[in-house]
C-alpha cells in the first residue's frame, strides 16, 4: 500500500498539537482517504452522537482552566439592625461588610495546573475514543465488505449448481440414477438458505455501522468492495515504539498523573494559612444631641483575616491520600504500557499470519481447488466420478474462497488496529 496522507477528519480531529505533540512520525504515514472505508470513518468522526459528547466534556474542561487560577468571589454582606444600636454620635441603622479571601501565594497556580491537567486527560480520553469509533467502523465495514464477497460466492455457486442440474435431469432421463438429482438438489436449497443467512448477518453488520455513522434513518448502505491490501515490507516492529509514545491511552493517565502531581503540590498547602482583606461601613443616623461631635458621622473599618490551619492529621491525610493516588496512577501506566506491548505484538503476528495465508491461498490453494473441481465437474459428465465427489469438490472451493475473503479482511483489521493502537499512525 503507497503511502498516502491522513485522512482529513482524522488528522483534524486527532491531532495532538493542542498540547505541544507532534501527530505525524517522520517513519510512519497515515492511512489512506481513498480506503475503502474512509469517507464511512470521516462520516462517522464528524456524527457521532458519543464522541460529540466527548468533545462538550473536553471543552467544558478547558473552559475551566482560567477560572480555577481566579480569586474565590468575594462576599459582601448587608446587616439591617432591627433595633438601632445608639452611640455617642448616633444610632447605628445598617451595616455593609465587603470581604475578598486571598489564597496563600502558589495555591491558585496548583489549582489551574490540576484544571491544565484535568483538560488534558479529557482531550486525550477524546482522541482514544475517536480512535475506538475508528475500530469499530472499521470492523463493521470490514464485516460488511467481507459478506458481500461471501454473498456472491454463494450465489456463483447456486447459479453454477443450476447448470449441472440440467445435466443431472438428462442423465435421469437416459436412465440415471434419481438420487443423484435429489441430492443435488437439496445441495442448491443448502446454498440459497447459506446466502440468505448471510443476508441477514450484512443487515445486521449494516444496521451496527449505521448507528456509529450517527444515522437514524436506517441502515447504512456501504459501497466498498473488497480488495486485497499489498504487504508490507517495512519493519513492523517499528509500530511497538510509537504505542508507547503516541497511544492516547497511555497519554491521557499521563495527564492524569499530572494531575494527581499538581494535587500532590497542592496539598503541601494545607497547613498554609489562607488571608482575607475588607472594608465594613456602618450607616449611622443623626445623634440625640445634634451638637455632638460626629453626630451621623458614618464609620468605616478595614478588615484582615487569616485561617488557622491547626488540624495537622486531617492536613497530613491530603498529601498523603495525593500521594498514593499518584503512585496508583503510576502503576496503572506500567500496566497499560504491558497491555498495549502485549496487544501490538498480537496484532502483527495476526497481520504477518494474514499476509502469509492471503500469499498461500492465491498461489497454491485456490488454484489446486479450482482445478480440482473442474476435473471433478468433467468426471462428472463422462461418469467417471459420482454426484457427491462434485457436491464435495463445489464445497471445498466454496470453503476455500470464503475462507480467503475473510483472512483478507483479517489482515485488513489487524492494519487498522495496529494503526489505532500507536496512535492513527500508519508505517509505510
Amino acid at each position: 500500500m503507497k503511502a498516502h496522507t491522513l485522512i482529513l477528519a482524522i488528522a483534524s480531529c486527532l491531532s495532538l498539537t493542542a498540547y505541544g505533540q507532534d501527530p505525524i512520525s517522520r517513519r510512519a504515514q497515515s492511512l489512506s482517504s481513498d480506503h475503502l472505508l474512509g469517507s464511512y470513518i470521516l462520516e462517522a468522526l464528524e456524527n457521532n452522537p458519543s464522541l460529540q459528547a466527548a468533545e462538550s466534556r473536553y471543552e467544558a474542561a478547558r473552559a475551566s482552566i482560567d477560572s480555577a487560577r481566579a480569586l474565590p468571589d468575594p462576599k459582601l454582606q448587608i446587616t439591617h439592625f432591627v433595633e438601632s444600636i445608639q452611640t455617642r454620635t448616633g444610632p447605628q441603622r445598617q451595616a455593609i461588610s465587603l470581604q475578598q479571601p486571598i489564597p496563600w501565594l502558589g495555591k491558585l497556580d496548583r489549582m489551574r495546573d490540576m484544571a491544565q491537567a484535568e483538560s488534558e486527560s479529557l482531550w486525550h480520553a477524546y482522541a482514544q475514543q475517536q480512535f475506538t469509533l475508528v475500530d469499530d467502523v472499521a470492523e463493521q465495514g470490514l464485516e460488511i465488505a467481507y459478506l458481500d464477497q461471501t454473498i456472491e460466492i454463494t450465489r456463483q455457486n447456486v447459479a453454477l449448481l443450476r447448470r449441472l442440474e440440467s445435466v443431472v435431469e438428462n442423465k435421469v432421463k437416459s436412465g440415471g440414477e434419481l438420487s443423484d438429482l435429489l441430492k443435488l438438489q437439496v445441495e442448491i436449497q443448502r446454498f440459497q438458505d447459506l446466502a440468505a443467512k448471510q443476508e441477514t448477518q450484512r443487515f445486521a453488520a449494516e444496521v451496527q455501522l449505521a448507528s456509529l455513522l450517527g444515522r437514524n434513518d436506517g441502515p447504512a448502505v456501504l459501497n466498498a468492495p473488497l480488495r486485497e491490501p499489498d504487504p508490507i515490507s517495512a519493519d513492523l516492529e517499528l509500530w511497538l515504539s510509537t504505542i508507547k509514545e503516541r497511544s492516547p491511552q497511555l497519554a491521557m493517565l499521563r495527564s492524569l498523573e499530572s494531575g494527581k502531581s499538581a494535587r500532590e503540590r497542592l496539598a503541601q498547602y494545607a497547613s498554609k494559612p489562607d488571608f482575607s482583606v475588607g472594608v465594613n461601613y456602618i450607616r449611622t443616623g443623626d445623634a440625640l444631641n445634634p451638637a455632638t461631635p460626629g453626630s451621623g458621622k458614618d464609620p468605616w473599618a478595614v478588615m484582615v483575616g487569616v485561617s488557622l490551619p491547626i488540624w495537622g492529621k486531617a492536613n497530613n491525610a491530603i498529601s498523603l491520600r495525593a500521594s498514593l493516588e499518584k503512585e496508583a496512577i503510576q502503576a496503572e501506566i506500567r500496566s497499560l504500557e504491558l497491555q498495549l506491548e502485549s496487544d501490538g505484538r498480537a496484532w502483527i503476528a495476526r497481520l504477518e499470519d494474514a499476509q502469509d495465508r492471503i500469499q498461500r491461498y492465491q498461489t497454491q490453494l485456490l488454484p489446486l481447488a479450482r482445478q480440482a473441481q473442474e476435473i471433478t465437474e468433467a468426471g462428472y459428465q463422462s461418469g467417471k466420478a459420482s454426484i457427491l465427489d462434485l457436491i464435495d469438490s463445489d464445497r471445498a472451493l466454496l470453503s476455500l474462497e470464503t475462507e480467503y475473503w475473510r483472512v483478507v479482511a483479517d489482515c485488513w483489521l489487524a492494519r487498522w488496529k495496529l494503526a489505532t493502537l500507536s496512535g492513527g499512525l500508519w508505517l509505510d
